[in-house]
């Protein structure tokens, strides 16, 4: 298959930050298309499918996918189909531009990204944004409390810098996201080392997308984008049946309030997946579970694609969701 195909058909791309569940959910998603039993069924096979085969026989082995390597430049491109549907069967590709997460952090700061990503952009693409839950990656804000203990003190905005050498005011919009600021007598490494949050970094990533849109197809154009929580078994008991736009608000608010204010622009939806159901990494009792079971009988979605709340098996769902293979209720 080639790349060029799948702009004429309805795609969608993955994008996360390092840690984000990408990888791992790309290997259950071709073991979920491969079985025949979701939504989503394989139209073809990818010219990727020996990177597809080697990470799936991983999983299936009980064992996840490594983190991906910041020289590792994949390019995935798995056609699908449905299953059932009442308008007939209809087709899609499932594009992955860039699998490594440090790819997402290179385009937030250079505040540009490849003509790789930028042909992905069409009005028949989708987007599925990662986060996973409980991930060691993820860079909270800048608290009263990270501040003390981390520089000693409250750090003084009106006489602080950003990374540009460009002095940002205690009202700036970056204070005001919580961004972290360094005073102007810091050195360029100590400006190296700051970490912008996870939060910042996805909402941003969600204006760029607005904007290609926008550049392409108007103002008018509504996109796809669904928040995916990974590792849904990963949130702590007491919040695993709740919504996951409720887990996104009470963990990632300025996310969430991005999206709350911007939906005449995106069509937004959240989920949570959970790939096995449960920590192969660390729970060896589920480990053995897992290993003395049917791998095809485990993961989940939490989603809201019906009237309610719901748990399914069928992994495909977000992604045919993304594709507008499925019917988008109101959130």
């Amino acid at each position: 298959m080639s790349d060029t195909s799948s702009t004429h058909r309805n795609s969608v791309i993955l994008i996360g930050g390092p840690d984000a569940g990408k990888s791992n959910f790309l290997f259950r998603l071709w073991i979920a298309v491969r079985s025949g039993t979701g939504v989503l069924v394989m139209d073809g096979l990818p010219d990727e499918v020996e990177y597809l085969r080697t990470g799936s026989e991983r999983l299936l082995e009980g064992e996840f996918a490594a983190h991906t390597s910041e020289e590792v430049q994949e390019r995935v491109f798995i056609p699908v189909k449905t299953s059932r549907t009442a308008g007939g069967v209809r087709s899609g590709v499932l594009a992955v531009p860039d699998v490594p997460g440090e790819q997402i952090l290179t385009v937030y700061r250079n505040r540009q990204w490849s003509h790789v990503w930028e042909e992905q952009i069409s009005d028949r693409c989708g987007c599925l944004v990662f986060i996973r839950a409980g991930s060691d990656a993820i860079v909270a804000p800048l608290d009263w409390a990270t501040c003390f203990d981390k520089y000693g003190g409250p750090m003084k905005a009106a006489d602080c810098v950003g990374e540009d050498d460009t002095y940002v005011s205690r009202n700036s919009t970056a204070t005001n996201l919580g961004l972290p600021m360094l005073r102007k007598e810091d050195s360029h490494r100590e400006r190296q080392l700051i970490e912008h949050p996870t939060q910042v970094i996805l909402t941003d990533w969600i204006q760029f997308l607005r904007r290609a849109f926008t550049e392409k197809f108007g103002g008018e154009y509504r996109p796809r984008v669904g928040i995916v929580i990974s590792a849904w078994d990963a949130v702590p008991i007491d919040q695993q049946n709740i919504q996951p736009a409720e887990y996104v608000k009470d963990n990632f608010p300025l996310l969430h309030q991005y999206i709350e204010t911007n939906s005449d622009d995106f069509d937004f939806q959240f989920f949570g997946v959970s790939i096995v159901s449960g920590d192969l990494a660390n729970d060896d009792d589920f480990k053995r579970l897992y290993s003395n079971g049917n791998p095809h009988d485990f993961g989940y979605v939490i989603h809201s694609l019906g009237e309610s709340l719901d748990k399914s098996q069928d992994i495909t769902l977000p992604v045919a969701w993304a594709m507008k293979l499925l019917p988008s209720p109101t959130i």
